[in-house]
């Protein structure tokens, strides 16, 4: 019996807009299958993301977790596309500072934004979750944390967002997100030295560790993408849907408002339940099986994880925003060697977003139609009025 085709385009807008619909079909294929418009194979459920994540040596990522060659040489250098010692040195280069402890002085900045946040959009009662809401903190918090110039400052978003919209490598939004990239290449090049970052800031922090880990001032530089590249976007996404979730879901914000306990649980179905990373991919480095599917050396495949997360054999009525469930093995953040480095800040900033929306509002409202961010990889809004009703 063969492996099931999708024969799909995985980034097609369609997809896009209805990605829960989409996954679904995937999932009812079965959960190995071979992705036609992709030419790769793709795991769909749970039990088998969790395999390729736990298996890095068989499934790697130093040759890019794109699906286009050309963007994986352009991204190389990068902590999530390296393996095995290499991986591991680059982490703890630029992991250390993004642990709970290295982020520890961060608390109350945090925490005085969200609350100025939270008395600012009481006192406007309607706003944009997006622009006004979801953005804010990331962007207060981690392009002073980084520590670039205002060139780099200025082009952070665009740079991270182009990130994502790369991953497929073919279409028409990936061509113009590669052209952004070659330009985030070109400023690495230019300003990837100490002398032209900020004193403290995390990117500095790099130049500073890299000799302690065996690496040059070059490899340094291609690591500052690991704080350039990722660190707005899926925050911002799963803040917004925050928003959003709470407002089509009114029972859930009564619940929050009477068990405050439960807001760390709450950031953690949202971040399920949104899935801002919809996929990466792993190359196969020998020959090998998935749920008794051979898969080829050579081959590449698609790890899903926003299908994971809604896979109905995995968690209980999957697509059920429920702030009680036991959310605790989401892959919103990853899997195994390669877990998002950024996810303690992300958490911090949610929570801390969520404590000040919690103790000022007593309702959430959609105040006009949402529009998604079409983006290949990255599940947000790119516009969600909302309306709130103070306490």
């Amino acid at each position: 019996m063969g492996v099931p085709v999708y024969h799909g385009d995985f980034y097609s807008d369609d997809f896009i807009l209805n990605p829960t619909q989409g996954y679904a079909d995937l999932r009812a294929l079965g959960p190995v299958i071979w992705m036609e418009q992709q030419n790769a194979y793709a795991v769909t459920c749970y039990n088998e993301v969790v395999h390729v994540l736990r298996n890095p040596a068989t499934f790697i990522s130093g040759n890019g977790i794109s699906m286009n060659d050309d963007v994986n040489a352009l991204l190389k250098g990068s902590t999530v596309n390296s393996d095995g010692d290499e991986h591991d040195s680059r982490r703890r280069v630029t992991a250390r500072p993004l642990m709970p402890k290295g982020i520890e002085h961060l608390e109350q900045y945090i925490h005085e934004t969200a609350q100025a946040l939270g008395d600012r959009l009481v006192d406007q009662q309607t706003f944009d979750a997006i622009s006004e809401f979801a953005q804010i903190l990331p962007l207060s918090i981690v392009i002073d944390l980084v520590g670039l110039d205002e060139s780099g400052r200025q082009n952070m978003l665009a740079w991270g967002s182009a990130v994502f919209d790369v991953m497929d490598g073919h279409n028409e939004r990936s061509q113009v997100a590669f052209e952004t990239l070659v330009g985030l290449r070109k400023y690495l090049d230019k300003y990837g030295r100490a002398e032209y970052l900020k004193e403290g800031g995390l990117a500095r922090r790099i130049f500073e560790l890299a000799p302690e880990h065996g690496f040059s001032e070059a490899d340094a530089a291609q690591m500052m993408r690991d704080y350039i590249s990722p660190s707005l976007d899926t925050t911002i996404s799963a803040s917004g849907y925050m928003a959003y979730f709470f407002a089509t879901h009114p029972d859930q914000w009564e619940l929050l408002l009477n068990n405050p306990d439960l807001v760390p649980n709450a950031i953690e179905e949202v971040v399920r339940l949104t899935t801002p990373i919809r996929s990466f991919s792993r190359y196969v480095a020998e020959d090998t099986e998935i749920s008794g599917t051979k898969i080829e050396k050579g081959s590449r495949v698609m790890v899903i994880y926003g299908s994971a997360n809604r896979d109905e054999t995995f968690w209980d009525e999957p697509d059920r925003f429920d702030i009680t469930r036991n959310v605790r093995k989401h892959v919103g953040f990853g899997h195994g060697v390669h877990l998002c480095m950024g996810m303690h800040l992300a958490r911090r900033e949610m929570i801390n977003l969520l404590e000040a929306m919690r103790t000022r509002v007593a309702r959430w409202e959609l105040n006009g139609s949402p529009e998604i961010q079409m983006n290949n990889s990255i599940r947000a809004f790119s516009k969600l009025p909302i309306k709130i009703t103070p306490q």
